[in-house]
Parts: C-alpha cells; sequence; structure tokens
C-alpha cells in the first residue's frame, strides 16, 4: 500500500509541475480526480470495523459490484426490483492529503447508488441519503492527518429503500449499485466559492437575461463563503473569455464578508457585435466565466464556468422559439447504463455517445428517467444538443419524506446543472402521471429562465401542461395533443425502419404549437421482467442497440437533420419481405440491382410522412442477394452514393475502435469499445451470425471482466462482439486479438495517453488577457462614446496621447491636421465616434502606436467624414507601416447616404491585421480615395488576437440569430 500512496504523490506532483496553462499559474484551488486504487468489497456490516481485511479487490471508479451478460441471465428478480443488486458495497483508500492551516478538504462524489456514508481515519463524518442520481460533498478536513497517510472508507448501500425515489416502487430501468460516477479531493482556502448545490444561491449561478440578434448580456452570481474566525476583504475579478481564449471583459467587485457568513456578487457584462455569438445546436458557441477571489490582495480561490447565449420562448401560434427563430426538437431518451458496465460509465464514453447521437443530427435529449453525469451534460454543451433533465421517478410516488427527498432531489439537479446552455427543459412530473405542482414551483424557484414540463401520458391524468409550461405526453397510439398551450411528445414510437418515427415527427408537425417529438429511445437498455415467468430482457427497436451500433432507423435520422449530402440503403434486417428502404436528402434517387436499373423515385409522397424534410424512399423490389446501388440525384446533379451487398456465410473478423482520435487514457479509470465485426469474402458485415469470439489483450491494457464467461466468448449481436478495454496506470501500446473457429483473426492496436489527475489542469484552455483600447477622437467637448476612452484634441499639442497602459498614440500628415468643433452628431451605431474627430485635406493621416508587446493585432478605425457630407460616398485606401499599399476590401466600401436616407448607418470602417516585433513602432497610413477630400479619423479599436486569420473566416458561420 505504501508503494501506491508513493507513486500517486509523484504522479500529482509531476503533473502540476509539467502542466503549465497560460491564465492557470499558481491556482489556490486544487480539483483532484481520485478514481484510481481504490478496493471494494460487498459485506453487509453496517459500519466499516468489522469488514474482513482480506476480502478487499483492487477497482477504479467508475465501477459496477454486479457486471452482468446481455440477456441478464444472473437476475431473477421482478420489475421492484427488491433483491437483486440491493446489497451493500465498500470501498476503501488510502493517501496523503497536505493542506495549511488556511485551507479546507473535501470529497465529492458526483454519483453513487443509493446512500452514502463515509469514514476518514476510522472516524465517521457523514451521510448522503437524498438521491443516487446527484452529486454531494463532505467537509473532511477536521478527520485528516497531514503528511501522513489517510484512510478514506465509503459505503454505497444500494438496498431496497422506501424514502429515496425512485425506490420502493418498479421503474422499468435497472438500480445498479455502487461509486459508478466519479469521485474528486477538493481543496480550497476557507475564503472560498462554495458547491453550487448547497443552497440555491450557492455557488456560481449565470444566466443571460439578455439574448439578441447582436447583444447580449452575462449576470453572474457567485457566493462566496468565510469559513475564518474574523471578518476577511474579499474581491472577486471576473473575466469573460470567449472561445479563442481572449478576455472581452473584466469585471470588478468587492465586499467585507462577516465571520462565518456568506456574500453573494452580483456582476454583470454587455457583449456585442464581433465579441457576441449565441448559443444554439447549429451554432454551439461557449464563453467562460473566470473568477479570481482575493483576499487582502492575495488570490485565495479560483473558479470557472463555461455558458452561452441561448434564449427559449414560447410563443402561441409559432411555437417555440430559439435565439427568435422557429425551432422543432427531435431527438430521443437516453439511459445512461450500458451492456455489462451498467451505469459505471466513463466520461469519455459519455462523450462518445453524446457524439454518436450529434452525428445522427438529433438536436434533443431527453435524460430519462434521473439525473446524469456532469460529463454528458458538457458534450451536449459543446457539441449542440438540447437536453431535457429530470428527477428520478418511474410511475408511482409517496406523499411525506419520500416527497421531501425528490422535491430536494429536484433542487440539487437543477443547481448542478443550471449553468449549462444545453439544459432547456426540467421535469417537473412524475413519469406517465403528469406535473407535481411542488416541483412546478422548485423549478421555478430555482430557475425562472426554463422551460418546465408535466411528464404526462394520454391514459392518465390533466391533458394540458397544468402548472408547467409544456405538455409533455407519450404517443404510442395516436394520441392527443395538449387542450391548451404546446405539446412535446417526449416519448414516442421507435422501430428499425423507422417508419414509425417518420409518422410521428410528421404528424407533430402539423400544429405549430407542438414544439417536438423525442423518441423511445436512443439506445436500447436492461428491462427487469414484469412477472416471474417472463424472460429477462433488454430492448430491441431503439435507434442504437445495447453497444451502441446503429440500426437502420439511425440513416434515415442522419438524411432528415444533416445538410451533408447522402444515401444509404437500409440492410436486410429491414429491406425484406419485397420492400428496399432508402433514405436520402436528395430529391430522386435511383436504385440498381446487378447494375439494372429497379426504379427512380422521388421521396415517398404519403400522408404518414408529408411534413418531414426527407421522408424515406421506398422501392417495391424483392431483395434475393443481388448487389445493390443507389445514386442520390440533387436538382439533376449525381451528390451521393451508397452500394449494399447480401450478406454471406461468416468468414472473418475485423477490429474497429471506436473514434480512434479520442485517445484512452492511461490509469484505469477510462474504457474504450473495442468491436469485431462478423464479415462474409465481400467484408459485409453478416447480421446474423453467432460464432462465439474470444478477445485477447495484451501490452498497457486489460479486457474489463474478463474472468466472466460471456466476455471470455462473446456472442455477438447484430453481427458485431463488442468489448470494452481498460488503460494501466502507465502508458503505451496496447494490442487486442479477436479470434473465433473457422474465421480468420483480426489483431489491432492503440496507444493510451497520460491521464492529468488535476482536473481544473485537464479542462483548461489558455486564457489571454489582452488590453482592448477603444479609442473616440475628438474635441474636449465631444460627447465620448460609451466605455470608450476619450482623446481629447483642442490644439496640436494634443495630437499625442498616451494611454493609461502607457501605449503612445499619435497622428500626423505632411498638411495641418484640423478637429472638429462642439458636440456633432449623427445617427446609427457607434454614433458617438463617427460624429467627430480629426481630418486633413488631400493628403493621409498617420496613425503611430509605440509600445505595443510582440503578437498579432487586429485593428478597426474608423473614417467617417461628417463635417464633410458632400464628399460621399468615398472610400479609404490604407497602407501599413511597410510601403505596400492596400485596398479596401469590398465588404468595407460602404457609402455614406443623407441621414433622410434609410442607407448604411455603420460608420465608415476598415479592418485589418499586423504582426508587431519587439521594439517596433507601428505606423497606419489612412487617406481617402477622391480628390480634394478631406480624409478623417473618428476613433479605432485596437486589439491582440490569437490564430484571427483563421477564426475570422469563420466569424459570419458561427453568428447568432
Amino acid at each position: 500500500m505504501k508503494l501506491a500512496i508513493t507513486t500517486l504523490i509523484i504522479v500529482l506532483i509531476c503533473s502540476a509541475i509539467s502542466a503549465q496553462v497560460i491564465g492557470y499559474e499558481n491556482l489556490p484551488r486544487t480539483k483532484e480526480n481520485i478514481n484510481v486504487d481504490w478496493h471494494w468489497m460487498k459485506d453487509k456490516s453496517e459500519t466499516p470495523e468489522k469488514l474482513n481485511a482480506n476480502e478487499w479487490k483492487r477497482v477504479s471508479l467508475p465501477h459496477n459490484p454486479d457486471p452482468v451478460s446481455l440477456g441478464l441471465k444472473e437476475i431473477n428478480d421482478t420489475w421492484p426490483q427488491s433483491e437483486s443488486m440491493r446489497d451493500i458495497s465498500w470501498y476503501r483508500k488510502e493517501m496523503e492529503i497536505s493542506f495549511n492551516e488556511n485551507q479546507l478538504v473535501f470529497l465529492t462524489f458526483e454519483g453513487v447508488h443509493s446512500v452514502t456514508e463515509l469514514w476518514v481515519n476510522k472516524q465517521y463524518v457523514g451521510k448522503s441519503d437524498i438521491s443516487g442520481y446527484t452529486p454531494f460533498h463532505f467537509d473532511i478536513t477536521k478527520f485528516l492527518k497531514p503528511n501522513s497517510p489517510n484512510e478514506i472508507i465509503v459505503k454505497a448501500d444500494n438496498r431496497f429503500n422506501a424514502l429515496v425515489p425512485p425506490d420502493p416502487h418498479k421503474t422499468d430501468f435497472l438500480k445498479w449499485g455502487g461509486i459508478y460516477r466519479d469521485v474528486y479531493l477538493v481543496t480550497t482556502n476557507k475564503l472560498r466559492v462554495n458547491f453550487n448545490w448547497e443552497d440555491k444561491a450557492a455557488g456560481v449561478r449565470i444566466t443571460t437575461p439578455m439574448v439578441k440578434r447582436r447583444y447580449g448580456i452575462a449576470a453572474i452570481n457567485t457566493t462566496v463563503v468565510n469559513d475564518y474566525n474574523t471578518k476577511q476583504s474579499a474581491e472577486i475579478i471576473t473575466k469573460i473569455v470567449n472561445a479563442s481564449g481572449l478576455v472581452l471583459k473584466t469585471v470588478i467587485d468587492s465586499n467585507i464578508i462577516q465571520a462565518g457568513a456568506s456574500y453573494t456578487f452580483k456582476q454583470s457584462s454587455v457583449l456585442e457585435d464581433e465579441d457576441y455569438y449565441t448559443w444554439s445546436p447549429d451554432n454551439p458557441y461557449l464563453y467562460r466565466a473566470v473568477s479570481y477571489i482575493y483576499a487582502n490582495g492575495k488570490l485565495v480561490d479560483f473558479i470557472e464556468n463555461k455558458f452561452g447565449f441561448r434564449k427559449l420562448e414560447l410563443v402561441d401560434g409559432q411555437g417555440l422559439l430559439l435565439n427568435g427563430k422557429p425551432f422543432f426538437m427531435i431527438g430521443a431518451n437516453r439511459h445512461q447504463s450500458f451492456a455489462h458496465i451498467g451505469d459505471a460509465v466513463p466520461n469519455s464514453v459519455h462523450y462518445e455517445e453524446a457524439l454518436r447521437l450529434k452525428e445522427a443530427g438529433f438536436n434533443t435529449i431527453r435524460l430519462s428517467h434521473y439525473p446524469q453525469d456532469d460529463a454528458f451534460v458538457e458534450a451536449c454543451d459543446e457539441l449542440g444538443i438540447l437536453l431535457y433533465e429530470e428527477p428520478a421517478t418511474w410511475i408511482n410516488w409517496e406523499q411525506g419524506e419520500w416527497m421531501d427527498k425528490l422535491e430536494e432531489q429536484t433542487r440539487i439537479m437543477i443547481r448542478n446543472h443550471r449553468n449549462h446552455p444545453s439544459i432547456a427543459i426540467w421535469g417537473a412530473g412524475i413519469n406517465h402521471r403528469g406535473n407535481v405542482p411542488r416541483l412546478a414551483k422548485a423549478c421555478k424557484e430555482e430557475d425562472s429562465e426554463r422551460l418546465t414540463a408535466s411528464a404526462s401520458s394520454p391514459w392518465n391524468g390533466m391533458r394540458h401542461a397544468g402548472p408547467t409550461d409544456i405538455f409533455a405526453t407519450m404517443d404510442y397510439r395516436r394520441s392527443d395533443w395538449a387542450e391548451e398551450g404546446f405539446t412535446l411528445v417526449m416519448e414516442h414510437g421507435c422501430n428499425p425502419s423507422g417508419i414509425a418515427n417518420q409518422f410521428h415527427i410528421s404528424r407533430y408537425k402539423k400544429r405549430k404549437n407542438n414544439i417536438g417529438t423525442i423518441t423511445w429511445l436512443a439506445a436500447d437498455y436492461y428491462h427487469f421482467k414484469k412477472q416471474v415467468d417472463h424472460p429477462n430482457k433488454h430492448t430491441d427497436y431503439a435507434v442504437l442497440d445495447m453497444y451502441r451500433n446503429k440500426r437502420p432507423v439511425y440513416y434515415w435520422y442522419q438524411s432528415e437533420l444533416n445538410a451533408e449530402h447522402m444515401v444509404h440503403i437500409a440492410d436486410e434486417r429491414v429491406s425484406t419481405e419485397g420492400i428496399i428502404h432508402v433514405y436520402s436528402n436528395a430529391d430522386r434517387v435511383e436504385l440498381y440491382e446487378n447494375g439494372k436499373l429497379i426504379g427512380s423515385q422521388v421521396p415517398d409522397n404519403v400522408h404518414e410522412k408529408s411534413n418531414n424534410n426527407h421522408p424515406s424512399f421506398t422501392f417495391y423490389h424483392q431483395w434475393k442477394g443481388e448487389d445493390l446501388k443507389a445514386l442520390a440525384y440533387k436538382k439533376g446533379k449525381l451528390v451521393a452514393e451508397h452500394e449494399r451487398k447480401m450478406p454471406g456465410q461468416p468468414y472473418a473478423l475485423k477490429l474497429i475502435e471506436d473514434y480512434p482520435e479520442l485517445k484512452l487514457k492511461a490509469s484505469g479509470s477510462d474504457i474504450k469499445m473495442i468491436r469485431a465485426l462478423i464479415l462474409d469474402r465481400n467484408g459485409t458485415i453478416v447480421t446474423d451470425a453467432e460464432n462465439l469470439i474470444h478477445f485477447e489483450v495484451e501490452g498497457y491494457g486489460e479486457l474489463v471482466d474478463a474472468e466472466k464467461d460471456y466476455i471470455d466468448q462473446m456472442k455477438p449481436l447484430n453481427g458485431i462482439a463488442t468489448v470494452y478495454v481498460r488503460g494501466k496506470s502507465q502508458t503505451g501500446e496496447i494490442t487486442v486479438k479477436a479470434t473465433s473457429k473457422k474465421l480468420k483473426s483480426s489483431n489491432m492496436s492503440m496507444e493510451t495517453v497520460a491521464f492529468e489527475s488535476n482536473q481544473i489542469l485537464a479542462k483548461a484552455e489558455p486564457i489571454y488577457d489582452f488590453p482592448i483600447y477603444q479609442i473616440d477622437l475628438g474635441h474636449k467637448g465631444q460627447l465620448a462614446q460609451f466605455d470608450w476612452t476619450a482623446w481629447d484634441v483642442s490644439s496640436l499639442n494634443d495630437l499625442k496621447f498616451t494611454d493609461k497602459s502607457g501605449l503612445q498614440f499619435s497622428v500626423s500628415s505632411v498638411n495641418e491636421i484640423q478637429w472638429s468643433k462642439g458636440q456633432p452628431s449623427m445617427l446609427g451605431d457607434l454614433a458617438f465616434v463617427g460624429a467627430d474627430g480629426v481630418f486633413v485635406k488631400d493628403t493621409s493621416l498617420v496613425l503611430s502606436i509605440k509600445g505595443l508587446e510582440p503578437g498579432e493585432y487586429k485593428m478597426v478605425s474608423y473614417h467617417n467624414a461628417h463635417s464633410h457630407k458632400g464628399q460621399f460616398p468615398y472610400n479609404i485606401n490604407n497602407s501599413k507601416h511597410l510601403d505596400e499599399r492596400w485596398k479596401t476590401p469590398e465588404q468595407h466600401m460602404v457609402g455614406y447616404f443623407s441621414n433622410s436616407d434609410s442607407g448604411e448607418r455603420a460608420s465608415i470602417h476598415y479592418t485589418q491585421f499586423f504582426e508587431v516585433k519587439r521594439g517596433e513602432e507601428i505606423n497606419l497610413e489612412f487617406q481617402s480615395d477622391k480628390s480634394g477630400s478631406y480624409t478623417w479619423l473618428n476613433g479605432f479599436e485596437l486589439r491582440r488576437v490569437v490564430n484571427n486569420r483563421k477564426l475570422n473566416t469563420e466569424t459570419q458561420s458561427r453568428r447568432g440569430l
């Protein structure tokens, strides 16, 4: 054990030393992932004193105490699940923890099934019994022995519990056990930002009270707790950072916080124009709010949250509006469990599933029927998927303490995920039964900006949303929509061919106040049998199977929801009995059999699919094994093609790795899904093959649950056998071999990458806090642009200006420079910049800058000749500080029309980029291209950029509404 402890300490120290990210130097807060080097056992003891030390087995987290076969042969329980997996798992870990007298140390758990108790160094710390699906923490400071081994023991009590939802009722999903999500060791100063889930006002709360086409306001509330015995002078500096890592805004506030008290700092900032982007599934632009907490001038805490500008509205007759535009939700329900490993899913696999669902085109996922992993929510933020999240229930409920805990669970769920732009809807009901007024009230108290949904059904309860915003219902039987208000089909039928999916989506698109359709379901999951004589099973009709392999319906969603040209012939699982299904977003498809044209068709023109963008193509033809080829045409042009062969006899195996660009992390906490495809001689997957497959893993990895017979001899599902490979503690090459009797074997290899235990650094992206200069030139009496620095010019001596940062600016010309007088005015954006300035006739103006740090810069200069309207229209020809001339880009060739005209309202401006070397003076020359005219300089914006030439070309495609 001592060797393990030493190794852990060395890894953490080396990690901190080697990983220096700009903006994250010498942070006072630490957050260490401690998923590795745990020991586990099952035992019925209520306390750890009587545990048998010889029973401990080494494990890593996430951990599933009860791995199962695909057919659930180990399970004899029925729906309420009162016995199977309902026992106690014990976890033990030793580690040295360094901290000082000004620090606090916390253990935080993202998810443990289902009641958790903690002991540190044989002392009882506490208990969490609200939910197995929401986060919690323990302050372990006073139980620790500094600079000595500390023993941590966790009791994960998954016994049947009538007071912890969703128990004691039946559910159609398994209630797995164990510590199945990440565990962190968090060290903070006693003056600290507390955890979001502690209280409604705790932690960081980010809202976007204004989301417009060109402007947005971000409001950031940060609660700082003073656990010192004396009052503290606290200062918070919050920086708004864009996706390129550039600081756009800095907001500073301070306050005296009394001993044992807390204070919520309320800060906000306006973003506009080139700094402002909205978040949507098409353009999921993320900002960061980075806050630094100081006590008496010393940095004592650091907290960072990503957020996006996103606005959801329900408008009668228009439906759901996202950022002001109509938006129809199309997606699927998601259970978090996977085959064999249950809920014990690492962050990387959550991300890969989100990516696969995004690639299908889904814009919405319902997280059924419980709060889900932070990693999946973060993936949806990044990829652009809206989420509907709900507390852990299914059909039945209890009053009293049970309902108290369900409400508290709902509040914790909201506090934990409230800053994520992907979260669109909070579930405020009991699944199948409809809205619960108490939950609806709690949701709005915690988060008034998001929508709430009722979780109703067509066979009981209200036929409207009640106190929630949306009547969320199920439709498996041509159900009616809401009597009033807005309807979301939170569950609808799904089948492998996609015919059912197309029907439901088309049907609900008929009515504007129907806002979306969410199929049941994204991926298959385990079912408990309803009665003793029923077989155990998993579902077999989802968009993805238990191992997240694609069914044919996946490709219809791609054709319906993605812009990229595609055509796909559905395989023999659904192209049968005289029908061949083809999915395409083209307007015509030709289908050939062995080179002979079967037919040329447009999308199916039938009532059941009439409101869809791209109904599937149905070819009535008996496919008996011939080679098929589909050619897709758009406006007469061939845009895509696809070939399919009928599978023959199994011949060979082929190993593939999901998303090989997403590397497996060493440590033992991460896993990768490895698939063995059973192919015929043509390389076609034999979907009905039943050959058992044996996997061997060597090198720096191992097979998960290799000792299980169903892993040792893996049975394929739909022609694919899937296993999980885990990395070892050190990085290196892993080789995998798959064999099966009478089939050609297959080999593959992959490299693992280092695991970063410091979670702040693991997620760190550089922060470039460069100055932004916004300078408005004009007479002393001018009205300077709001928030800009005024450069007052009332004599020739004022043609030089030194900013408070020490940067020196000057304007010069070979002719006399003049300036506007009084307070001229104009209409339009940046009107107070464009209304006045300095000018020169018949020659150029030169703007010189001294003192810039080396790097690339962006300059936007304004040249509105407001006092010389007669010379409009004109352009500005610009040259850099070198002799080369610059022609004004076409997009900046804007003229000026009279004020009575509704023409160009923006000040005439010119944008350029230039490199600065150390000590270099920059000279920028401007001149009107019209003879006998005046060249003006009203002001300018100067900022340093990072990789801006590439980013600038992407700006328009990412911009908002």
